[in-house]
């Protein structure tokens, strides 16, 4: 059994980590309030990929934790919080970025606060104000984001994730299914060389020729061309920069047999349920141009749903279905 006391936390190295949900309501604030709460000598950087710390979700209208930051701690927001929050705050710099019509702020708490934080909604301006927040002073940022396909987990910029595992997904048997295929995600090795410049935002095919780019960024409406593709030049290794869903790879898999390595960009583009990713990596060597590290999981027993799970079943199962994760739970102790 491998355990991450939280009090580990402050001895993590200086970056970005982004905090990212297997679902909805998976309780990344309460894990985000704990990482804060032990980061002692350390000034962090909290950065939302939306908005975090309303009083209610504004989807399911449950009541949400409220977001605790420490003097120090740099965040963006909104004008109006700012303005309500006063001399309890200091502002660093007016960004370039609206999110929802509102123009966004980075501003550094002088005191402990609850408040509400706001930021962008795209990635390369997440990654931007993350790196803001490390000249300013911060030593650690955290985003508080979300595992799809325009996530910033999925950035290269990023140190490593902390996957949040909550009752709100499911039963103890649909968890176990996803944390396996999360796993198999962060499993996939670097490719040994990705600084190929063919490796870009296309499509690429390795043949007895070396590595050829394609005039194509997704798979959608590409599978039959591809397939050709494939038989024609006697293909060995085929790049994907963008998503392979379940769809796609069940209509590429006869045009595949001969294909012996599948490199992606990043582990999180292979949108595939677990039984197709087993057979993607059994079948063929995956390799990934930006690794995917999972620095600890935390547990959540509770559900949106009321379907709770037992806190020290939850705990207990994960511990000993997967002994080399680090596991936090934040309600532990």
């Amino acid at each position: 059994m491998k355990t991450m006391p939280l009090k580990q936390i402050s001895g993590l190295a200086n970056g970005i980590y982004a905090i990212a949900g297997i679902s909805k309501n998976s309780g990344k604030t309460s894990l985000l309030n704990s990482l804060l709460a032990y980061l002692q000598d350390k000034t962090a950087g909290v950065l939302t990929t939306g908005r975090d710390g309303e009083e209610r979700d504004v989807v399911f209208g449950n009541p949400k934790p409220p977001l605790m930051l420490s003097a120090n701690t740099l965040f963006t927001t909104s004008f109006g919080v700012v303005d309500k929050l006063g001399t309890a705050v200091q502002v660093m710099e007016k960004l370039r970025f609206q999110a929802g019509g509102q123009q966004l702020w980075l501003v550094k708490a002088l005191r402990d606060i609850e408040t509400e934080i706001t930021g962008p909604a795209n990635v390369s301006a997440q990654m931007e104000t993350a790196r803001i927040m490390l000249q300013k002073g911060a030593d650690i940022v955290f985003i508080d984001g979300s595992l799809d396909r325009k996530s910033v987990a999925m950035s290269p910029d990023i140190n490593g994730v902390f996957l949040v595992v909550g009752g709100s997904f499911g039963n103890l048997e649909k968890i176990n299914s996803e944390l396996e295929r999360q796993i198999c995600l962060a499993g996939i090795k670097p490719y040994r060389a990705a600084g190929n410049k063919a490796l870009n935002q296309n499509i690429a095919v390795c043949s007895s020729k070396g590595w050829q780019s394609t005039d194509q960024q997704s798979l959608l409406g590409f599978e039959q061309d591809l397939s050709q593709l494939i038989a024609e030049q006697e293909v060995s290794r085929l790049y994907l920069p963008g998503a392979l869903t379940d769809s796609v790879y069940n209509s590429l898999k006869p045009a595949l047999k001969e294909i012996r390595e599948i490199v992606v960009r990043h582990p999180l583009n292979l949108h595939l349920r677990k039984s197709n990713l087993e057979h993607l990596t059994a079948n063929h060597k995956t390799t990934c141009l930006h690794p995917y590290r999972i620095v600890a999981v935390a547990v959540n027993s509770w559900s949106v749903s009321g379907n709770h799970i037992d806190s020290n079943v939850l705990r207990c199962f994960i511990r000993d279905h997967f002994p080399a994760l680090p596991i936090i739970d934040v309600r532990e102790g």
